[in-house]
């Protein structure tokens, strides 16, 4: 991801010499889409699927698989996408409804005894692509001692009520306390420290799929600090609480695109920067999960929008810059210019007036580069007539 959000760079055989008052052309742009569509005046039909891929991949992950014994959910992960789709027809990616896993929660039994096993007995719940994961990590080791003084024990490996293996320390009244391993029936593991029949301080989830968590815990839900590695090699590093991205973060992606910056609830959300692999970025506001406030958009090829934004589009006022010095100041809706808009050439041309749907619509003034100012009415980006005064 990341790698499609460079657009090219605007048409070089723009009819940009107006003499005489010659009817102004409006200028183009070819965007560069991986469909390879190629659409006038995109300068402000921005992409914005390839602003919220990053959205996309990590917004199913943000539901991470909680890890009661019983009660323990997987997310649902949003796949990477093979092709940026029409901007003007498709919506982001939806997050697809969360599997429950194991419905009960064994936090709340009671336990009279322990059924303990001989560990030849374990069985093997571990998947190929979990198996690759614990293999590439080695032993998992925790740097700070278990908070709680209270007495603990060992005993053989311990069939749960149900059927995950836990090898690892007990308080006195059976319940998980302390350092221990827990195999889940469906592959995945929890290797760190418990307190009291729950997930607790610190600890490590290899999910079956191979993605892992290492982290803070808290209650049986990533709390504080932590890392998520996706198999695919994606990651998240920061903040989180109630199983949710919250807080500070950094998301990094396989092909070097970069984001970092505030998360509410498992949704970006405050200020943050995203960074393409191809040098493209974006910093400024988000609000639940989309580009939403005040922000900079750069291109690689050097144009600039600077201004408001609505749901992933340019909506409010900006100013949109090309590396050729032209120039439009003014109001957007949808990401189109439309309201009031100053368009400026280098050479010292300028259209001061309306705009509808992206084009010059209604009255307007045209400024030739010897400063000669010329009123006039556009329809659909034509001229249709000069008004004398």
């Amino acid at each position: 991801m990341g790698n499609c959000s460079c657009l090219k760079c605007p048409g070089e055989n723009e009819k940009s010499t107006m003499e005489n008052f010659h009817e102004m052309q409006k200028p183009s742009l070819k965007q560069k889409l991986l469909c390879g569509d190629k659409k006038p005046q995109t300068e402000i039909q921005i992409s914005m699927w390839e602003i919220v891929r990053l959205q996309s991949v990590l917004r199913g992950y943000l539901e991470r698989k909680k890890t009661h014994i019983i009660n323990r959910t997987k997310s649902i992960k949003a796949q990477f996408s093979s092709a940026i789709p029409d901007p003007l027809t498709e919506s982001s990616p939806q997050i697809k409804p969360k599997k429950q896993f194991l419905p009960s929660s064994l936090s709340t039994i009671t336990r009279s005894f322990l059924k303990e096993i001989p560990e030849e007995d374990i069985p093997d719940y571990s998947t190929a692509a979990s198996r690759a994961t614990l293999a590439k990590l080695g032993p998992y080791k925790i740097d700070e001692p278990f908070p709680e003084n209270e007495p603990r024990m060992k005993h053989n490996p311990v069939e749960l009520e149900n059927g995950a293996i836990y090898i690892g320390e007990w308080n006195k009244n059976n319940q998980r306390h302390g350092f221990g391993l827990q195999l889940f029936t469906d592959g995945s593991q929890y290797e760190g420290y418990w307190i009291k029949d729950k997930a607790n301080i610190k600890g490590r989830l290899v999910h079956d799929d191979g993605d892992v968590y290492d982290g803070e815990w808290k209650d049986d839900k990533a709390c504080g600090y932590g890392i998520y590695v996706y198999i695919d090699g994606a990651r998240y590093e920061g903040d989180w609480k109630n199983d949710k991205q919250n807080g500070i973060g950094t998301e990094y992606w396989p092909d070097g695109a970069k984001y970092q910056g505030e998360y509410l609830a498992g949704l970006k959300h405050g200020k943050g920067k995203f960074e393409w692999a191809d040098g493209s970025t974006y910093e400024g506001d988000f609000k639940d999960n989309d580009i939403h406030g005040l922000g900079v958009y750069t291109w690689c090829d050097g144009r600039k929008y600077i201004g408001e934004w609505a749901k992933n589009k340019m909506h409010g006022r900006g100013t949109f810059t090309w590396s050729d010095g032209r120039s439009y100041k003014g109001e957007y809706a949808e990401d189109k210019k439309q309201g009031f808009g100053v368009f400026e050439w280098p050479d010292g041309r300028k259209f001061e007036g309306n705009w509808y749907n992206g084009n010059q619509n209604g009255v307007g003034w045209y400024s030739t580069t010897n400063g000669l100012k010329k009123k006039g009415e556009w329809k659909d980006g034509k001229r249709i007539a000069w008004i004398t005064e």
